[in-house]
């Protein structure tokens, strides 16, 4: 039987809501950007994906815990409803612990895969480790702190059973908080160091340490949580009095998943931008994209010093594609002779496929191209009639 929604329930009906709505927006975006823009779709996404799963959990308890009591005086509950009431609460703290173990791990990974300098990796792989192994140990002593478990919600009805001291758990949730907002900082601050010495100009510098700090937002929720963490310890009026912590752990994590997620949009941005018209972009590019994944030609065009044009593989060709460059001769006017040269490469691997001809019985190596006599040349030049660059996707 649910009780009528009062006292501070709303407002933890409400927080849970506006960020389980925003987090899975924002992994919907992640997910969609990372596995169709980008298409590389890795460990730390998989990490941040799990993460939000944990927390959808947390928010379906937290929200079905305020049609039991939760954000309201005991004196003021029915005592059937209580027990239900610290059921839900309790379910509520180890998918919290989890989701922020998966979530900063999920940070750890996408800084790695930037990180060049072994002293930046140490870093990283220190923080996470540290966060991680007391995100474990926290754990077990939330869901062992009573034995049963069952004790924390029953033994207000008659059960039986033992709780540890309140303090202990109240005194390691201000350990955990402590080192959740050391890891944010470390984690948010270390992309300034990362981006510093890479080839970009200033302004694209600080746009893309910006965005992957944005995960230290979330260690703002964790510092106004911690005057609210003493209130653990209150038995007599648990579900009013821990409404803050409620509160600001719901915000804590749903703030870290979505600004962790919003950090990978970047891709997704540009793709939208470059086809906007308002922006400056055509609908008749809609079927381009800025990314390898694109489909654009994997030659780029440009002009030397001596005015001639020159053709070059794009550096940025995806693996799964390749280049085939055709060369065909014309007719030879005064012997009736017609020669045909095709040549084809792979973009990514280097690798060069014969060369032949129908008349000359050219080698199969590149490297003979050079070793042709000026005549041989000059014969080659005036045969040539066009030249056809296209891509095609190697399986």
């Amino acid at each position: 039987m649910a009780v009528p929604v009062a006292g501070r329930g709303p407002q933890v009906a409400g927080v849970a809501g506006l960020f389980l709505a925003l987090s899975t927006i924002t992994i919907m975006l992640r997910c969609y950007c990372r596995a169709f823009v980008v298409k590389s779709f890795g460990l730390d996404d998989w990490s941040a994906l799990i993460a939000w799963v944990f927390f959808v959990f947390f928010c379906t308890f937290a929200i079905a815990g305020v049609y039991h009591g939760t954000g309201q005086h005991s004196s003021l509950l029915p005592q059937e409803e209580i027990p239900i009431g610290l059921k839900w609460w309790w379910a509520c703290e180890p998918v919290y612990v989890l989701s922020n173990m998966a979530l900063k791990f999920s940070i750890g990974i996408m800084l790695l895969r930037i990180s060049v300098s072994k002293t930046h990796k140490i870093i990283i792989w220190t923080t996470v480790a540290i966060l991680e192994i007391y995100g474990l140990a926290y754990f077990l002593l939330f869901v062992m702190q009573c034995l049963p478990s069952s004790y924390f919600w029953t033994r207000f009805t008659g059960g039986t059973g033992s709780c540890i001291d309140p303090t202990i758990t109240v005194n390691a949730t201000y350990a955990y908080s402590a080192i959740s907002c050391a890891a944010d900082w470390t984690l948010g601050l270390l992309p300034i160091s990362l981006v510093w010495n890479l080839q970009m100009n200033p302004r694209t510098k600080v746009s893309v340490a910006a965005i992957l700090a944005l995960g230290a937002i979330a260690s703002t929720a964790t510092i106004i949580r911690i005057p609210y963490v003493k209130d653990l310890s209150n038995q007599e009026d648990f579900l009013y009095a821990t409404t803050d912590v409620a509160l600001w752990s719901t915000s804590e994590t749903g703030i870290g998943i979505a600004a962790s997620s919003i950090a990978t949009l970047r891709p997704l941005f540009r793709t939208f931008l470059s086809r906007s018209k308002l922006l400056g972009g055509s609908s008749s590019q809609g079927a381009s994209n800025p990314w390898p994944a694109s489909g654009n030609p994997g030659y780029v065009r440009s002009r030397s010093k001596s005015d001639a044009e020159e053709f070059g593989l794009r550096s940025d060709i995806g693996k799964n594609r390749g280049v085939t460059t055709l060369v065909e001769t014309g007719s030879d006017g005064e012997r009736g002779e017609s020669k045909g040269v095709t040549r084809s490469s792979s973009g990514r691997s280097g690798s060069v496929a014969p060369l032949t001809s129908t008349q000359h019985g050219w080698g199969d190596s590149e490297s003979k191209l050079t070793e042709v006599s000026s005549e041989d040349v000059q014969s080659w030049e005036s045969g040539i009639r066009k030249t056809t660059v296209s891509t095609q996707n190697v399986r």
